[in-house]
């Protein structure tokens, strides 16, 4: 499930479950839905996720193209150890500033 949530500007997408094949659909729905005035600021909160595969990795990569097509840019909060490992072991990290949790992921916007 993907739970979208506004924290003034930032639009914060909540995954809760694993991303994979399914809620990585999920996640490019919500982005696709998600207010794009002025320059998208995002946050994919990854507190509830276990584990992400090969399509929540491509999910997370076409969320940031989107963003940062338009010049915003989209920032990785909480991730576990697993999901740390995978998108280091994958290269996908790099695309990403990655913070331990939503509030400096959102604080980071306003610097």
């Amino acid at each position: 499930m993907i739970k979208t949530s506004a924290q003034g500007a930032v639009q914060v997408f909540a995954v809760e479950g694993p991303l994979n094949v399914e809620e990585a659909g999920r996640l490019n729905e919500a982005v696709a839905a998600a207010p794009r005035a002025g320059r998208p600021q995002w946050v994919v909160d990854l507190a509830e996720t276990p584990l992400i595969d090969s399509a929540g990795c491509e999910s997370l990569l076409d969320a940031r193209d989107a963003a940062v097509a338009v010049g915003g840019g989209v920032h990785l909060a909480a991730l576990s150890p697993l999901c740390r490992d995978i998108l280091t072991v994958t290269g996908v990290i790099r695309y990403f500033q990655v913070f331990e949790g939503v509030k400096e992921a959102v604080g980071q916007y306003s610097r």
